[in-house]
């Protein structure tokens, strides 16, 4: 007996099924002139390159942000921003979304310009359907943080070894609050951290936005699930995630990059809204059940076969950025 091939969580599939799901709340949406407003800021000229990637990130993301609620039947508000706006007329801004009762939720995709970040706690906790706040939001976490926790639950039933990568980012912070609500114990990694700790874990989440952080000397077979939720433009033109390709066809099961955890994102956003706007009562979707091997029946498999060779480690960084960049929570393809 051989083991599987990785298998890729389709995080598009997924949101396929959500939307045929939630399509007959379009009737109920479209009637109440509601709108959603998405506010996203521009580059300036002397951005250094990681920014400018960045913020390529928030573009791709907020772009899907207006198709998730546009096909729901919402308006969208999608406003452009230069990153020289004043503080007074960004804050106005703000407080004219907090105060239009026609507006349903907004989002300020982040990375805002540093000076500004502050003013975002303005925003009206009610209307915060992404959890901007943290802790003063109505929602339990950001929609990333939520749909990497639905991704995993279907692997967690017997309470396995979990470890966070980026545990201190916005996206890590809310994956480790939401798991600990469900009584999981999580073994929390950030920078500073030999991440060569995921080893011992049975499900790894990596939320760094650190482009191929994670090698072969970190992930390993019995790894039920790798959960990558980097999403990081390169200069190339392709999409990079936390996991390294050399380390892609190790895990049982893995979120591609692009197409896995950003798709869920949208999921999730267009659960909360519909719920908030149109139906209460509705149940938050889950993720289906996937089959998967415990590390005991790995070690079963490789005690009889030959011995292979491992992957030679490739030469990326071990260690995360001290703190995830908000945007590395806002991304999908």
């Amino acid at each position: 007996m051989a083991l599987p091939p990785t298998r890729n969580l389709s995080g598009t599939t997924l949101l396929r099924s959500v939307r045929e799901r939630i399509a007959p709340y379009r009737e109920v949406i479209q009637p109440l002139n509601k709108q959603v407003a998405i506010i996203r800021f521009g580059t300036a000229d002397d951005d250094p390159p990681v920014r400018r990637l960045r913020m390529e990130a928030a573009r791709i993301s907020a772009e899907q942000k207006v198709k998730t609620f546009s096909y729901l039947g919402f308006a969208v508000d999608h406003q452009v921003l230069d990153p020289a706006i004043s503080s007074a007329h960004f804050a106005g801004l703000l407080e004219q979304f907090n105060q239009d009762p026609r507006v349903a939720a907004v989002i300020v995709q982040f990375p805002p310009p540093p000076r500004l970040t502050p003013l975002v706690q303005r925003l009206d906790p009610a209307k915060d359907i992404d959890a901007l706040l943290e802790e003063r939001s109505l929602q339990p976490a950001c929609a990333t943080a939520d749909g990497v926790t639905r991704l995993v639950l279907p692997f967690a039933q017997d309470r396995p070894a979990i470890a966070v990568v980026g545990a201190r980012g916005f996206v890590g912070r809310g994956v480790v609050r939401l798991l600990a609500a469900e009584g999981l114990a999580v073994r929390e990694l950030d920078a500073g951290d030999d991440l060569r700790a995921v080893r011992d874990a049975d499900v790894v989440v990596s939320a760094t936005g650190q482009p191929h952080l994670l090698t072969p000397e970190h992930i390993r077979p019995h790894h039920r699930v790798v959960v990558d939720s980097g999403f990081m433009p390169r200069e190339d033109g392709t999409v990079a995630g936390d996991v390294h390709p050399a380390a892609a066809a190790i895990p049982q099961c893995l979120t591609p990059v692009p197409g896995g955890v950003g798709p869920v994102e949208m999921a999730v956003l267009m659960d909360r809204i519909v719920r908030q706007e149109a139906a209460p009562a509705l149940k938050p979707w889950a993720s289906p059940a996937v089959s998967y091997l415990t590390r005991s029946q790995v070690a079963q498999v490789a005690r009889a076969q030959p011995a292979i060779p491992r992957p030679a480690a490739a030469p990326d960084a071990r260690r995360p950025s001290p703190h995830q960049d908000r945007s590395h929570g806002r991304r999908s393809l």
